[in-house]
């Protein structure tokens, strides 16, 4: 109990690690930042630029939107010993896929706010408010700015208008989309597919504006780049490839040819760390980060909220504890981690006398670095990195069949060869791609890519991986969505909500 203390701190933002990030018109009306007397200078786009990016920790880290990126249908288990003593039935709820039940839960919800993560405002707010940048922006005199900087100011602001497009095609699936930034029209949803395809092609007109590295270290990985722009259209491409089947090669070729613009162009700016170098990955700025969410206790940035929570309060719950809070069920980790097989993160991130045992004792070892205190987490939220997309140009390559198969190994390769692990070797085409799911699901385990990966895939309708499989016929109905809160219906007779979860 003590331990969740920390989700009280959720207001620090990135702001007191950057310059300018303080929210800083108090006493300012949004309407006056969007008007003339406002946009006079670069460091006005500076300062508005930079209140983005706090708006975003605001959506995103004031609810449990990673750690249920992680548990949803998982492969968890809640320990007996954790369901006796403090019975915590929002992992089952998750593991179940039973959100309405999650969000009728009363007292965790005090702690998770599970049942905000309907309310899609917050993500229209920070939308509308990247609109105003790339509208006024241009208002600055040339005198007070150049011509780069105005575009890439307008560049961030398209990155992080349709960052949050994305995120909420994963979580809602149809959104209403538009990019007006006034926009007051009454509109329903719009087909996500079609959404993403907006957004993809608004980024190609607008990635090269932004610089694959920064000159100052502050705003390394926390201010979108040219490889977040990649990253993001990887991401974006293989969410469509999975639910536009007449078009998935389409997709799938995107993102190749986007993964190899980011490892061949980058000109030094991101490789992969050693493993030697894994503290240092988790603790942000480094180079192998393509966007991360700022945190540092020295700054008073303390957030409970996000992929962190996974390491400090739930497989490891403390020394002395004698239990987990849950534990993985031991065949997905032999999937994962074959017995007998060397790899090195096995070493650094469990404990080899306890990670296949399905029991009170599990210690997921990953972000233990980053213990900045007893009650928080002191490193970056990492969204997007460099492993992430190699692996997501690995599996675009696989499934594009035999042309493209050695390619997709010797991607697949370069992360087992910096895990130190045996090399894959196999010729099956269906063996590749598990190869790389598996690859996926381990590297990137904890960082809220889980549940995400099920879903796009549809591996999530298979018991082979994952522990609570969704039906087909649920999952056309949406199951794999989120509700959406009843407020989207307010004067808006065009607007519908999730039929599965109603």
């Amino acid at each position: 109990m003590k331990r969740l203390v920390f989700a009280i701190g959720m207001a620090a933002l990135l702001c007191t690690s950057m310059p300018g990030c303080k929210k800083f018109l108090e006493t300012t009306t949004t309407d006056k930042e969007s008007g003339s007397t406002f946009w006079q200078t670069k460091a006005d786009a500076e300062k508005f630029t930079n209140n983005l990016y706090g708006e975003i920790a605001d959506v995103l880290l004031t609810n449990s939107f990673f750690l249920a990126a992680e548990f949803r249908c998982g492969i968890y288990r809640q320990t007996s010993t954790s369901r006796a003593i403090w019975g915590r039935p929002y992992y089952d709820f998750l593991v179940y896929n039973d959100l309405k039940g999650l969000m009728k839960e009363g007292y965790w919800n005090g702690f998770f706010h599970f049942n905000d993560i309907p309310n899609w405002q917050g993500y229209y707010r920070v939308i509308q408010s990247a609109a105003i940048l790339i509208d006024r922006v241009d208002d600055i005199p040339d005198t007070q700015i150049s011509a780069t900087d105005k575009r890439r100011y307008k560049a961030e602001g398209v990155w992080v208008r349709n960052f949050l497009y994305f995120l909420m095609v994963r979580l809602y699936g149809d959104v209403p989309y538009y990019t007006k930034p006034y926009f007051n029209e009454i509109i329903g949803r719009t087909k996500f597919t079609d959404v993403l395809n907006s957004c993809l092609a608004e980024m190609a007109k607008y990635k090269d504006d932004l610089p694959w590295a920064y000159s100052d270290p502050k705003m390394k990985a926390v201010r979108p780049s040219r490889g977040s722009a990649l990253a993001l259209m990887m991401h974006m491409n293989m969410w469509n490839a999975g639910f536009d089947e007449g078009n998935k090669d389409k997709y799938y070729k995107a993102t190749v040819a986007l993964g190899k613009e980011l490892m061949e162009q980058n000109g030094g700016a991101h490789r992969l760390l050693t493993t030697s170098e894994f503290r240092r990955l988790y603790r942000g700025g480094s180079e192998e980060g393509l966007f991360e969410l700022t945190q540092n206790v020295n700054y008073g940035e303390v957030r409970g909220l996000g992929y962190q929570y996974l390491n400090d309060n739930v497989l490891e719950h403390g020394a002395g504890s004698g239990y987990s809070y849950v534990n993985y069920v031991g065949k997905f980790l032999e999937k994962m981690y074959p017995l007998g097989v060397a790899d090195k993160r096995k070493d650094l991130w469990f404990d080899a006398n306890t990670m296949y045992r399905e029991g009170n004792l599990v210690e997921f070892r990953k972000f233990i670095g980053n213990s900045g205190s007893n009650i928080a987490f002191d490193g970056n939220l990492i969204v997007f990195r460099y492993a992430d997309a190699i692996l997501l140009a690995a599996e675009a390559n696989a499934e594009l069949g035999a042309a493209n198969q050695s390619e997709a190994i010797r991607l697949l390769n370069l992360i087992r060869g910096r895990a130190e692990t045996a090399s894959y070797a196999g010729s099956d085409a269906t063996e590749l791609k598990d190869a790389i799911f598996w690859e996926r699901a381990k590297e990137m385990m904890g960082e809220g890519h889980a549940y995400y990966d099920l879903v796009r895939t549809h591996r999530i309708l298979n018991q082979e991986y994952c522990t609570a499989p969704i039906s087909q016929s649920a999952f056309q109905r949406g199951a794999w969505t989120w509700p959406i809160a009843e407020s989207a219906l307010t004067n808006n007779a065009l607007m519908k909500l999730n039929e599965y979860w109603r």
